[in-house]
């Protein structure tokens, strides 16, 4: 996408993770929670994609690195709240693009054709700020879409700032923004930390941009679990199992037989040949493929192999930085390392 910039927002520690690792680090199907970010944005076409880092940035910076390119980093020396992260990097950008897309580190279920379709959304309904926004059940922890008589949005309003009328508001803001520049600019400018935790909120942008004059539209997200953020281990499994059903499905409706997929590790990459069949209790770890017309035995692990067309692999193998020819059997209880 022309014109479109992304910040991504990756400076905080995440101390309800109780880890010494940043917690956007923490993996989803084997690759970092802000890596699947990043490339979901990608994944949409923009090129020019910013990463605001804070705790342990150099790490991320690193562990990042290896994994893509594409990206820039801004560090956020203090963090004083999400407003402020958005201010330290547009300061840090020399030119900027005519719209920004804001968005979180530690989303990682995003889709690309999600991300794709909401700025496209904007463009189309000429809006200064677009917001995506989400009805839930049981809205607790999330800032609340404040609208007028009119159903026209005036305000986000943060859980621990809102009124008890505010918190049974069920429409949410997701904390994902597409956003003229020059209107971000302006808003992030005018900022207070005048609120009960004493940060810079970004939701703040959305009463500044209306109240001088600027369009707000807001778009609906349609899979909920896309704007679940991570902020503990429990949060941490369930976006893992989110994640593996997805790859799961979408192998079984490209003609792979599996049986018991509740039972299988996997991590995104996982390639498998059509007609293929596989048992429970297996593990596929870091960049698998598998051939067509394959049966593999329940209880193997797989780590960074090859699997030809037409074999035949026996319970309970470990295999790992191995390519096995087509038309191989392996015995049950192999041990195969490259």
């Amino acid at each position: 996408m022309d014109k479109v910039m992304s910040i991504i927002l990756a400076a905080g520690k995440g101390t309800r993770m109780k880890s010494a690792r940043p917690k956007v680090l923490h993996r989803v199907c084997g690759y970092p929670m802000v890596y699947h970010v990043i490339d979901a944005v990608k994944g949409c076409g923009i090129r020019e994609n910013w990463v605001v880092i804070g705790y342990g940035g150099e790490v991320v910076k690193d562990e990042i690195g290896k994994l893509t390119d594409g990206v820039s980093w801004i560090e956020q020396k203090e963090q004083l709240g999400t407003g402020h992260a958005v201010r330290v990097a547009l300061d840090g950008i020399e030119k900027g693009q005519e719209l920004t897309l804001i968005l979180y580190g530690d989303t990682p279920l995003l889709r690309s054709e999600t991300l794709r379709n909401f700025v496209k959304g904007h463009i189309d309904a000429e809006n200064d700020l677009s917001i995506l926004t989400a009805e839930l059940p049981d809205p607790t922890g999330y800032g609340r879409i404040v609208r007028d008589k009119d159903g026209k949005i005036v305000g986000i309003v943060e859980e621990k700032d809102a009124t008890d009328e505010q918190r049974k508001i069920n429409e949410i803001n997701t904390g994902i923004y597409c956003v003229k520049t020059d209107w971000l600019e302006d808003a992030v400018g005018k900022l207070s930390n005048d609120n009960a935790q004493g940060e810079f909120y970004l939701t703040d942008i959305v009463s500044l941009i209306g109240g001088g004059g600027g369009k707000i539209g807001s778009f609906p997200v349609v899979d909920l679990a896309e704007i679940e953020g991570v902020n503990d281990r429990v949060d941490l499994a369930r976006a893992q199992h989110i994640m593996e059903n997805r790859i799961l499905e979408e192998l079984m409706k490209s003609g792979v037989t599996i049986y018991h997929p509740d039972s299988l590790y996997v991590e995104a990459g996982l390639e498998i040949g059509r007609d293929s069949i596989v048992y429970p209790n297996c593990s596929f770890v870091d960049s698998v493929k598998v051939g067509r017309e394959c049966v593999i035995g329940s209880g193997s692990y797989f780590k960074r192999v090859s699997i030809g067309d037409y074999c035949n692999i026996g319970v309970g193998c470990y295999l790992e930085d191995v390519e096995i020819p087509s038309k191989t059997t392996v015995p049950p209880f192999s041990v195969l390392r490259g």
